[in-house]
């Protein structure tokens, strides 16, 4: 069986990143990225820690190194799985978007989904996330609705999209 750290190193080296699996130890990083990637309407710092610390979510964080000293973390994404799995969150500070960095979180998290038996995928994306709705369809997610003022700063509609995992 697939453990959580070889699908981070497989996925990792398609994309010359680093994948890492996170844990509660990582709660604080993760309000940083928050605040930084979604300034508008960020979790706190008691709904990370819930998160990390739920026994049915996997959360993987990105790593990429510019010729810097350490290798900087600039993404991450979670999933709740179960028959039917949620992606919570999946977001890449702005700066490194266009690298391919989401896609190598998407593929990460189907393969949890794979790797413990989900039949489908969830997720609710911002109407007007269109570079997210892109990643999403190619991923294999089909839109199956829209939630009428699921987001909030600023107020939006949300499309929800399914993926049958295969």
């Amino acid at each position: 069986m697939t453990s959580l750290e070889s699908i981070a190193r497989e996925r990792a080296d398609a994309s010359r990143g680093q994948l890492l699996v996170l844990g509660i130890e990582d709660r604080q990083a993760l309000v940083a990225l928050e605040q930084e990637i979604f300034p508008e309407d960020p979790w706190t710092t008691g709904m990370i820690a819930q998160e990390l610390s739920s026994g049915r979510s996997v959360y993987f964080g990105v790593c990429v190194n510019d010729d810097v000293a350490a290798p900087v973390l600039c993404g991450y994404a979670g999933i709740a799985v179960g028959i039917d799995a949620d992606v919570m969150t999946m977001g890449v500070v702005h700066d490194f978007r266009g690298r391919g960095l989401g896609r190598v979180l998407m593929d990460a998290l189907i393969d949890v989904a794979r790797l413990w038996g989900s039949e489908r995928v969830f997720l609710e994306v911002r109407e007007s996330n269109a570079a997210a709705i892109s990643l999403y369809e190619n991923s294999g997610f089909e839109v199956v609705g829209r939630t009428k003022g699921y987001f909030r700063n600023p107020r939006e509609d949300a499309l929800n999209m399914r993926l049958i995992v295969r």
